[in-house]
């Protein structure tokens, strides 16, 4: 018979976890969930963030019980979901500023930069169909960090866009026309 040593589940490194049958997703949820809630509160690294975030949404999202989920998984990562995304949103805005065509390392930052949102979005999209797609009444008390974080976000995202917008056209020189 095998002595195989086994790591407990709280223990595996992300890149199995991600790897992970749904049933065993399913039975550890209650052991890896405060872990990879931990280490989402620690990380200061919007790759690792991203990564974590990913695997709660796409691994164990689907086996949390709706009426938890607020208070397990919502109010504890949301609010620093949103605080990254207000960080990148400044990066990017900070970047931007020295954009020219010659200069690839910030093309290439705010190429990054960018991608990391759109995946970010990814996973709060995915919290949205996971909540839209329950057959169960959902009560918005069980949820009320969802769509307030949600909807920061999108005002952010077009308070940004509006305001570069305006900055762009009042940068411009005047258009000087003559009068016939």
């Amino acid at each position: 018979m095998s002595q195989e040593r086994v790591m407990p589940a709280s223990a595996v490194p992300l890149e199995e976890l991600s790897s992970w049958p749904e049933e065993l997703c399913r039975r550890e949820l209650p052991s890896v969930l405060p872990r990879l809630l931990s280490l989402y509160q620690q990380s200061d690294s919007w790759i690792e963030h991203i990564q974590i975030l990913k695997i709660i949404v796409e691994m164990f999202l689907p086996h949390m019980n709706y009426l938890t989920l607020e208070q397990s998984f919502f109010s504890q990562a949301l609010p620093k979901t949103v605080k990254l995304f207000d960080d990148m949103m400044y990066e990017l805005t900070s970047q931007a500023r020295g954009l020219s065509s010659q200069n690839l390392e910030i093309q290439t930052t705010l190429k990054n930069i960018l991608q990391t949102m759109v995946e970010l979005l990814g996973a709060l999209t995915g919290c949205v169909q996971h909540v839209c797609a329950t057959q169960e009444s959902i009560i918005l008390e069980n949820i009320h960090s969802l769509p307030s974080s949600v909807l920061h976000i999108i005002k952010s995202t077009f308070v940004h866009c509006k305001f570069q917008t305006f900055s762009r056209l009042f940068s411009r020189r005047p258009i000087l026309f003559k009068s016939s």
